[in-house]
């Protein structure tokens, strides 16, 4: 089973075990590579010249997070940044500091 996220003019199949599917011009659908590709640890891909962390689009998916939510930060319960199965997430909000 699998969530469909659209994000600008592309479209995603999303599961709720961290892998994601985007549809190509062709109609066919290929597999967006699991792996970091960003210098902190993360897995990002890039939509419309954009990028988005993959743990984002599975809390968009599965947790009802919104992707442009700059209040909460979308955490990993083990801490692993490339963990991002639906169930190892959760959502933390952020606190701002009074000096």
């Amino acid at each position: 089973m699998h969530m469909r996220v659209e994000i600008d003019d592309t479209v995603l199949k999303v599961y709720a075990d961290g892998s994601i599917l985007r549809k190509l011009k062709s109609d066919k659908w290929k597999e967006i590579e699991d792996k970091q590709n960003h210098i902190k640890g993360y897995n990002v891909i890039l939509i419309s010249k954009k990028q988005y962390m993959r743990s984002k689009i599975i809390a968009f998916a599965y947790l009802n997070q919104e992707l442009d939510d700059k209040l909460h930060f979308v955490c990993h319960k083990d801490n692993d940044k490339m963990n991002s199965r639906a169930d190892n997430l959760y959502i933390k909000a952020k606190v701002k500091v009074k000096c």
